[in-house]
């Protein structure tokens, strides 16, 4: 009995960039807004390397690729190995003023630590944040820990007052989250 090659279902969509994740200063995963709905693409490694132009927030795109199942077939993997710019986003057309997005964790230790209030305290002040709810991010013992993006600000011993500094300080900059 011989290895085989296996044919992987092939994707090719179009769309406008919503979010990247970058990895080492290289797009990683991009999160792709298609007609169809919105879609996480992992781009192949080789591709990251050799692109010349950075893909961002507003730029449409199209990327092809293969599909493969993850979880026992409950997810779709979709992985780009094609990437073609079909325009780039105008600066006038970014968000100027981009939600943060408060990263916190909700694991045991930090929420007996307050992490759940601090949430619906946060809830409560609606600052303009998206919050999303994280794993163990290893500051256990100096919980609730949070990230606040786009300043990749880690806190531990995180207050409302401290993210509401930083919320405010990026509404009055402008600052965009970009993912570098």
């Amino acid at each position: 009995m011989g290895l085989g090659v296996i044919d992987l279902p092939a994707f090719s969509l179009e769309g406008t960039v919503e979010e990247v994740f970058y990895k080492k200063g290289l797009p990683k995963v991009v999160i792709l807004k298609t007609a169809l709905g919105t879609v996480w693409i992992k781009l192949e490694k080789s591709l990251r390397r050799e692109l010349v132009q950075l893909p961002k927030a507003g730029d449409r795109l199209r990327l092809a690729g293969t599909i493969s199942d993850k979880y026992d077939g409950w997810v779709k993997q979709y992985k780009a190995s094609y990437l073609e710019f079909l325009a780039t986003a105008q600066a006038s057309t970014a968000k100027s003023s981009q939600l943060c997005r408060v990263l916190m964790c909700q694991k045991s230790s930090c929420c007996h630590r307050g992490a759940k209030e601090l949430w619906q305290e946060l809830e409560a002040q609606r600052l303009p944040i998206t919050l999303k709810a994280t794993g163990c991010m290893g500051e256990c013992k100096r919980g609730p820990a949070v990230v606040v993006l786009p300043h990749k600000k880690r806190l531990t011993h995180a207050t409302a007052q401290q993210i509401r500094e930083l919320v405010l300080a990026t509404e009055a900059q402008g600052v965009e989250d970009n993912g570098n």
